[in-house]
């Protein structure tokens, strides 16, 4: 790796480039969409992604030679965004993937448009998750995608100083993993019964009135379904799935705080 790394946004002439990336074996490898699609598949979804204002593609050059890619898309809830990235091919194991994450992070549009930073490794990926594990990203269980098992990844790009207080209704053995990932990214800690967002996870029920608090609900089977949210301050096209209760819970947390924060 060089001294002259370089991050800048995709452009029309890319489109090639990640293409070829992406179909390579080395990299199809570690996607969770392992089928084949033709190039104009392709231009048709990376025109799209240009020309869509809530979505970011960044490049990083070593000497004027594109070496990483990676893109953020919309996750879940607003103020989070979803990790994409990957290596050239024939750079893997230089550093460039862990470059392209930490200069990336730190754009600031990036870092206006979301509070939170949800990624998903393979549970085999030993490389991408130490990527993602030496970038300050923290481990927020796992799930599947496409019937691959996956492991999850949060880093919030702000913590407020005053943490969100969450009270939650569940099962106590649910609640050990959600709320010591809370607290250790400082989303939000929980709450009694004066916090104004209440979470029902499963069956819980409660006879208290809540007229003035933020209710959710989160289903849960082999994934996570949030299925109620009332007074939420934003807007939401229920039901929205989850790979589990904490990468949920941590995308609601954050999703409260951003919209506080663009009022």
């Amino acid at each position: 790796m060089g001294n002259d790394l370089k991050l800048r946004r995709w452009r029309e002439s890319d489109c090639r480039l990640i293409y070829d990336w992406r179909i390579n074996p080395a990299t199809m490898r570690w996607c969770f969409a392992q089928r084949a699609f033709s190039f104009d598949e392709h231009e048709r979804w990376f025109n799209d992604f240009l020309n869509d204002c809530t979505r970011c593609g960044f490049m990083l050059e070593d000497e004027g030679a594109a070496v990483a890619q990676i893109r953020f898309d919309p996750a879940e809830m607003p103020g989070c965004y979803r990790i994409s990235l990957a290596a050239a091919p024939d750079k893997s194991g230089q550093g460039y993937g862990s470059s392209i994450l930490r200069l990336a992070c730190n754009d600031e549009e990036v870092r206006r448009r979301a509070i939170l930073l949800v990624a998903e490794t393979m549970c085999d990926n030993l490389p991408s998750q130490k990527i993602f594990a030496r970038s300050g990203f923290f481990q927020s269980g796992g799930g599947k995608n496409n019937d691959i098992a996956l492991l999850c990844w949060v880093m919030p790009l702000a913590v407020s100083a005053q943490p969100l207080l969450i009270q939650f209704f569940s099962e106590a053995s649910w609640l050990e993993d959600i709320e010591k990932l809370l607290s250790t990214t400082g989303l939000a800690l929980p709450g009694d019964a004066s916090a104004m967002v209440k979470v029902f996870l499963g069956s819980a029920t409660s006879v208290v009135d809540f007229d003035a608090s933020m209710l959710f609900h989160i289903n849960f089977c082999e994934n996570a379904i949030l299925d109620l949210a009332i007074r939420f301050p934003g807007e939401l096209k229920l039901p929205i799935e989850f790979h589990n209760l904490q990468t949920a819970v941590a995308q609601i947390a954050a999703s409260l705080s951003y919209l506080q924060n663009c009022r």
